[in-house]
């Protein structure tokens, strides 16, 4: 025996606790990240208690808990003063941790409540935590199970706002968003503003007088939803983008014919007449070419909807693909879909039972843990860490064929 050696003695009451503790097993990545913090890491357990807990790790990725038993039981012990070793508990139940996306904006919407008209008429919640039916920071943090970030981000792509003197959120119907946003896009061309630096507080002074009623934090919470970052021009200005309008004109033209098959010319005609006149629409014209039923471009509707042809005009195929115009956009919604890849990737071989990569990718590319505004401007590194976790998921859960133009082909291998 070594000189150093010690003695210990061990010692445990008749009813010492089983399952006192509970422990926690951490990925490598954020094993990494808590080690590698400058500061005090806070990990957060969010959800209803009639959710999956969901742990929110500092950089806001989402884990779902899942307990597991162990092989072997495990004890903890500790050491006393006296070198006594004291049995504290007995453990054979662990939390695991898995990556999951929240699916929160159904969560959010049912939480903020709301109707045709954009009125806030509160939430079927507990009665505990409703007192008022107010829904605010607190109250959305404890019934929507994600990191704040991505919550603020959702919250923006609905657009809901927080009035300032009640700290209670508030949607924006549709329909009301869109005449707030022509309202303010005409007053910005009276008053000679330009469109890529609109000052939310003068368009909130100029609309005072038309409607006095229009709180400033919704006239904020519409130009931010419809603008892109303006490096060049003050944080406090919005540059309105005519991409992100015609988008979302897009998901209502879908919504509104109850998501029915458009050919494209009808489709493309449709959105033009939505479109505010201020606005530029050539994005949508010299699009017409691209728009083929071999895959849609990187355009408006990427995400919204998946192209076919109908089987009586398959003949019409060119080394190019069929012509735009006999192409129908089928819509399919992607914030609509399921969170996790596996259940996503049934969804989508219910809906249409072959896909190509470059058909499907708009549909996966958001449950890869990436920067959605990198992919937007053609990141090498983001494409490529999008693709090789796509690959992954349609080999693991789909087959491949090749098809004559060398592109493969998929179709479920999910049970």
């Amino acid at each position: 025996m070594e000189e150093d050696a010690r003695t210990f003695g061990l010692s445990a009451s008749d009813g010492y606790p089983e399952e006192a503790y509970r422990l926690l097993e951490l990925t490598p990545e954020l094993l990494t990240q808590l080690e590698g913090s400058t500061t005090q890491a806070v990990l957060t357990v969010r959800g209803r208690e009639s959710d999956m807990a969901i742990l929110i790790d500092p950089n806001d990725r989402a884990y779902q808990l899942h307990t597991a038993h162990t092989s072997n039981n495990l004890y903890l012990l500790s050491l006393s003063p006296g070198q006594q070793l004291c049995l504290r508990s007995k453990v054979n139940q662990i939390f695991e941790l898995q990556p999951t996306h929240p699916q929160i904006r159904p969560r959010l919407m049912e939480v903020l409540g709301w109707d045709t008209r954009g009125a806030f008429r509160g939430a079927e919640l507990d009665a505990t935590e409703t007192e008022g039916r107010v829904v605010t920071d607190d109250v959305l943090s404890r019934h929507v199970a994600a990191g704040d970030r991505l919550r603020s981000r959702v919250l923006a792509d609905i657009p809901a706002f927080r009035m300032a003197e009640t700290g209670a959120w508030r949607v924006v119907d549709p329909g009301y968003c869109m005449e707030l946003l022509r309202l303010a896009l005409a007053t910005a061309v009276e008053n000679d503003w330009p469109l890529d630096a609109i000052d939310p507080q003068a368009m909130h002074q100029a609309l005072r007088s038309d409607d006095s009623a229009i709180p400033p934090e919704l006239i904020s919470a519409v130009l931010a939803r419809f603008s892109r970052p303006a490096p060049s021009s003050p944080s406090s200005t919005y540059a309105i983008d005519s991409s992100r309008v015609a988008k979302y004109l897009a998901e209502q033209i879908f919504l509104a014919e109850g998501m029915r098959p458009w050919p494209v010319p009808e489709f493309l005609m449709a959105l033009r007449a939505t479109m505010p006149p201020q606005l530029q629409a050539a994005d949508i014209a010299d699009r017409e070419e691209g728009w083929r039923s071999t895959g849609i471009p990187r355009s408006i509707v990427r995400d919204l909807a998946y192209a076919s042809t109908p089987i009586d005009i398959h003949l019409m195929y060119t080394h190019e693909g069929v012509p735009h115009h006999a192409t129908y956009l089928n819509p399919l919604l992607r914030k609509e879909l399921p969170d996790e890849p596996r259940a996503r990737l049934r969804r989508l071989f219910e809906v249409k039972p072959k896909w190509s990569k470059s058909e499907v990718l708009p549909f996966l590319e958001d449950l890869v843990d990436v920067d959605l505004e990198l992919l937007e401007k053609g990141d090498e590194p983001a494409g490529a860490a999008v693709s090789k976790a796509i690959d992954g998921w349609l080999i693991k859960f789909g087959r491949g064929v090749k098809a004559p133009n060398g592109e493969m082909v998929y179709t479920s291998r999910i049970n």
